[in-house]
């Protein structure tokens, strides 16, 4: 990337933070709910711990996996939150009962785990060397089709609204599928690999 172009945005840290949460063991991976009062917090240790980001206390801890989180995402109404393993298992769990609802077991470590934004029960899972799979809860999953079977490093994302699936690869590819039916609706190239590290 252009050097002057990165200057002109001034520092690339913060100038204060507003306080640290001391977990219970060291955090790998978090996201905060749609409303951001709940923040879930992947451990290393395989716990979900779920803070309440108003009064900054521990709401619950989800025993979830035995290695560590590395991807966790929250359904839209909040209710469920979807984690996955090192182990290469993907889980679904009731945030309330901190049950396991659904648990998935794929063939290679999972690079992301992402809820549909609009609340359809569908999943989209990125395993590493292998294409994205959109698993539809209590009904099945879908691969999701890649521009190139030769090229394995491919990472994927719902957009906001839920209605699109951008992936791209390595080579600097996204492709823009629709999620309803995975039809390719764009395809952009571009050698900037950054663009694709902010995808994840």
């Amino acid at each position: 990337m252009n050097l002057e172009l990165l200057e002109s945005f001034g520092q690339n840290y913060p100038e204060e933070f507003d306080g640290t949460l001391d977990c219970i063991s060291r955090a790998v991976t978090c996201t905060f709910n749609r409303k951001g009062t709940l923040l879930a917090v992947g451990c290393n240790d395989g716990r979900v711990v779920i803070w309440d980001f108003l009064t900054r206390g521990i709401a619950k801890i989800i025993s979830a996996h035995v290695h560590p989180v590395c991807s966790v995402s929250w359904s839209r109404d909040g209710r469920r939150l979807v984690s996955a393993c090192t182990d290469n298992t993907v889980t679904v769990w009731h945030v309330l009962s901190g049950e396991c609802q659904h648990r998935y077991r794929f063939p290679s470590p999972i690079l992301k785990v992402q809820f549909c934004p609009r609340g359809r029960g569908s999943i989209l899972v990125c395993p590493l060397k292998h294409a994205p799979v959109v698993v539809t809860l209590d009904e099945g999953h879908r691969v999701l089709p890649v521009d190139d079977d030769g090229d394995l490093n491919i990472i994927a994302t719902f957009d906001r609204r839920g209605r699109y699936i951008y992936t791209g690869n390595a080579r600097g590819r996204v492709l823009v599928l629709q999620a309803s039916d995975f039809k390719e609706t764009r395809t952009i190239c571009t050698p900037h690999l950054h663009l694709l590290r902010m995808m994840r």
